[in-house]
């Protein structure tokens, strides 16, 4: 009775180890969500919205039967990867790239799209969960270029609002461009700030929303209409100096600690002379750069 026991035990394991182990693997990779197509006409016009062109390497996170890339490629000339973790959706996807002739333009992979490298992408689709979205959110900052655009059917990222949103047969659809880090103190500098040199800024940022102040300058100055979308960033001071007046446009692009660009210089004509006689640049344009404190 005692061996029979025994046996039995052994028996369970072993058929736990070959069955239960494979349905738990099996379970583990069960896709997150069902899948539900989106309409083509919904694809083409998030593609649209997106400025899909031929230099994009566009990622589907939940490729599904692949439309979306299958469109990125035949319409814009578009590159594109899918991951699904259906191997059902991958053998489907690339039967329907081979069908529409694109197979050498993109490729699919059965894969978890939270472990996935998605650092070539230029442009993110999605169509997932919102919690699935937010899980993915601070995948997006630490691994995509600032510039690089997600599009999403249906679900938004919560407090990060996107940059536009479209409704289309009753279907919604939303956008973002993931912007640079901006946030922080930087000492601008210019030959259209004159001889009194260089002004300080504060960044406070919250996505690709900004608020900007001058900690210091030389004369009375102020800034306004600060934006930024994905690298490139502008704002615009205006200063005076008694009865001069000075607006000066900053456009630059950002990368890491610097940003360099072009600021387009309008000053009151009748009082130029004043500004002048300060070293101040006058009606023109000039370079700038900012450097991160």
């Amino acid at each position: 009775m005692l061996l029979q026991r025994k046996l039995w035990l052994i028996v369970s394991v072993l058929w736990w180890i070959c069955f239960g182990a494979v349905d738990l693997a099996r379970s583990a990779k069960e896709p997150d969500v069902q899948f539900v197509v989106t309409p083509l006409y919904l694809v083409d016009e998030m593609l649209e919205l997106a400025g899909t062109n031929k230099k994009d390497v566009v990622y589907d996170l939940g490729c599904g039967d692949g439309r979306f890339l299958i469109s990125a490629a035949k319409r814009f000339g578009a590159r594109g990867v899918g991951i699904d973790i259906d191997p059902e959706r991958i053998r489907e996807s690339r039967e329907n790239a081979k069908k529409a002739g694109v197979a050498d333009r993109v490729k699919f992979y059965e894969q978890d799209l939270f472990t996935t490298d998605i650092r070539p992408a230029t442009l993110v689709a999605l169509y997932l969960l919102p919690e699935l979205n937010l899980r993915l959110r601070p995948k997006f900052f630490q691994e995509l270029k600032p510039g690089t655009r997600i599009v999403s059917h249906a679900f938004d990222m919560e407090d990060w609002k996107p940059d536009a949103t479209g409704t289309l047969g009753g279907s919604t659809y939303y956008y973002w461009v993931l912007p640079a880090d901006v946030k922080g103190k930087w000492r601008v500098s210019s030959p259209a700030l004159g001889k009194d040199g260089d002004y300080t800024m504060e960044v406070v940022q919250k996505f690709q929303e900004i608020q900007v102040t001058l900690l210091s300058e030389e004369s009375e100055s102020s800034i306004s209409d600060a934006r930024l979308k994905g690298d490139k960033i502008s704002f615009f001071i205006s200063s005076r100096l008694g009865q001069s007046k000075k607006g000066m446009y900053f456009k630059g692009r950002v990368s890491g600690d610097t940003i360099s660009g072009q600021v387009q210089v309008e000053s009151d004509p009748f009082y130029s002379f004043i500004l002048e006689d300060r070293g101040a640049s006058v009606t023109g344009s000039y370079l700038w750069k900012a450097v991160r404190r």
